[in-house]
């Protein structure tokens, strides 16, 4: 069944109150959470045996001048692993936009179909990204009042801003405002080089708190909802 059928099904019924809940969030992030574990843990291991073949080559060649350093010898090894966690890390980054992203659209497709709406969220102008129009979509046409989710739905335009720079500007961050420069500053697992001007995830911390801001970010959106389209 497409997923297009799938929501209409769903707005036809109660079994959309199940689409909004979010248990359904957690069943698309569970994956990645045991995948971005697995994935750290995988790169300790690797970082430990590189470790262990230069503290071995040193041990058996250093003491010969005609010998290549170790850290000739492993040079590429080297980049590789460094250079790893940043290509892991920026893809899982934009999959749990995309998560994300599509998760808003399906709940906004749900959500007209209830109230028969004949607008969609491509209806809705923005310029300020896809995520964006859903919002506005929830508050324009459905009738939502989402502010008890400003706090949340602040911190996921930060990460949006993020995303964006990663996905089409090369991770280059040209002009840094304040309140993002803070947000880097304090968040775990990415970084900021004003030299180069670009970020960095460094860590799946970031990719976790991400996670967790948009499960509570849909959370408080999906009581309004509930407790809305329960009236209709």
């Amino acid at each position: 069944m497409s997923n297009i059928s799938r929501l209409n099904r769903l707005g036809a019924s109660k079994l959309w109150l199940f689409e909004a809940n979010s248990i359904m969030l957690d069943f698309k992030f569970e994956p990645i959470l045991a995948y971005l574990i697995e994935s750290k843990n995988m790169i300790e291991s690797k970082e430990l045996e590189l470790k262990r073949k230069i503290e071995t080559w040193e041990a058996k060649y250093k003491p010969n001048p005609e010998t290549p350093d170790a850290y000739d010898y492993y040079e590429q090894d080297i980049i590789n692993h460094n250079k790893f966690p940043e290509l892991l890390n920026n893809s899982m980054f934009l999959v749990i936009y995309s998560i994300f992203e599509n998760h808003y659209q399906g709940l906004c497709k749900m959500a007209g179909n209830k109230i028969n709406s004949k607008l969609s969220v491509k209806d809705i102008s923005s310029h300020e990204g896809y995520i964006f129009q859903c919002k506005k979509y929830m508050e324009k046409v459905i009738g939502l009042e989402l502010s008890s989710a400003n706090n949340e739905w602040n911190e996921i335009s930060k990460y949006q801003l993020i995303r964006n720079k990663i996905a089409h500007n090369n991770s280059q961050l040209n002009e840094v405002k304040n309140d993002l420069k803070h947000f880097i500053k304090i968040k775990p697992g990415i970084e900021y080089f004003k030299e180069s001007s670009t970020i960095y995830i460094n860590d799946i911390a970031f990719l976790i708190s991400f996670i967790d801001v948009i499960k509570m970010y849909f959370d408080r959106l999906n009581t309004v909802l509930v407790n809305y389209l329960s009236k209709v």
